[in-house]
């Protein structure tokens, strides 16, 4: 668990710097560097802390709601290698980057959108419908670059996503991130993706994953390129109208393994519209089942939500508004350990 070292590094430093003849020491520094073998046992006993503590808060996750039953089916088929991650927005945002309100709104404060306009289309879920109006207001050249500068630094992965190499060692995944997170998490802890397969190219996934390897499946683009993204409302159109190669690619992935959202709100948006679409056609019964990690806000009506999400075959284990990354975490966690 390299990863957690610099969390560590804040528990170590959490009483402020050493002050010694004027001069300034962080206390993690000055334990690493004068007793290196006490460094590094403490270590080691902070990250079985650390361990114990997020799965007694992944027991109180599942002994909430209806939690329990599904997470041991969720996990029953991960065991046998059956599971997908799905990973969304939530997943960088430890990382600095910004979730897709905030980063539409930091585009609006340099545009001429109104703002009441912006918020309707937000309030009603139509992100694509938001970012089309900025990108239109402020042309393509200087839209295309403020993405590209937001989502192409150079960022250290933090948080759950650094847990996705080890629960998910040979597995496949799934993102609609434009980021490079994932890649440079599962390069640090294992041999990597064999190959990024993006939006315009996912009409070969299927072939390309057939010949076995890991692949990265970025099914929105990435952040440098224009030709294969998928952000606005007329690249959405594209990509999951009936001829596009995401929807395409959706009614055909879908027969296969289970998915877990991680990091996803899976509110109205075309990939849930998609999978539903599907499982109308073809069938509940005849698909695997999906799951989630959700954040259950307050004053959302759970039962409801709970309807939606099934008739996309997708069933929500719910953790606490606020506690998004220990969350995650701690489920993720829970997946090879026995609570």
């Amino acid at each position: 668990m390299e990863f957690w070292r610099p969390k560590y590094h804040e528990y170590l430093n959490i009483e402020g710097d050493v002050e010694i003849i004027g001069s300034t020491f962080q206390r993690s520094r000055i334990l690493k560097e004068l007793e290196p073998e006490t460094y590094q046992l403490s270590f080691e006993d902070w990250v079985a802390e650390r361990k114990g503590s997020l799965l007694d808060l992944a027991h109180q996750v599942l002994g909430a709601h209806d939690n329990a039953h599904r997470f041991e089916a969720l996990k029953k088929a991960w065991a046998s290698q059956n599971v997908v991650p799905f990973l969304g927005a939530g997943l960088s945002m430890p990382s600095g980057y910004p979730g897709w309100t905030k980063f539409l709104w930091s585009l609006q404060e340099e545009s001429h959108v109104n703002a009441a306009d912006l918020e309707s289309l937000l309030a009603s879920g139509d992100y694509e419908g938001a970012a089309q109006l900025i990108h239109d207001d402020l042309g393509s050249a200087l839209f295309n670059k403020q993405l590209q500068e937001c989502f192409d630094r150079g960022r250290a992965a933090a948080g759950a996503i650094n847990l996705l190499p080890i629960v998910f060692p040979d597995s496949n995944v799934v993102t609609t991130n434009f980021d490079k997170l994932l890649e440079s998490a599962f390069s640090g802890q294992s041999q990597g993706f064999d190959q990024v397969i993006l939006g315009s190219n996912l009409g070969e996934a299927l072939r390309i994953l057939s010949a076995g390897g890991r692949y990265l499946l970025k099914l929105h683009g990435s952040c440098e390129t224009v030709a294969n993204r998928v952000l606005l409302r007329n690249e959405y159109n594209q990509a999951y109208g009936d001829a596009g190669t995401v929807g395409r690619f959706f009614s055909r992935f879908l027969f296969g393994k289970s998915l877990l959202f991680v990091g996803c709100s899976l509110m109205t948006d075309r990939t849930l519209r998609t999978m539903e679409q599907v499982v109308e056609l073809e069938g509940a019964h005849t698909l695997p089942q999906h799951y989630a990690f959700l954040e259950l806000k307050d004053g959302v009506d759970r039962v409801e939500r709970k309807k939606a999400l099934a008739k996309a075959n997708i069933f929500p284990i719910w953790y606490p508004e606020g506690e998004h990354d220990d969350s995650i975490e701690a489920l993720l966690l829970a997946l090879m350990e026995d609570i």
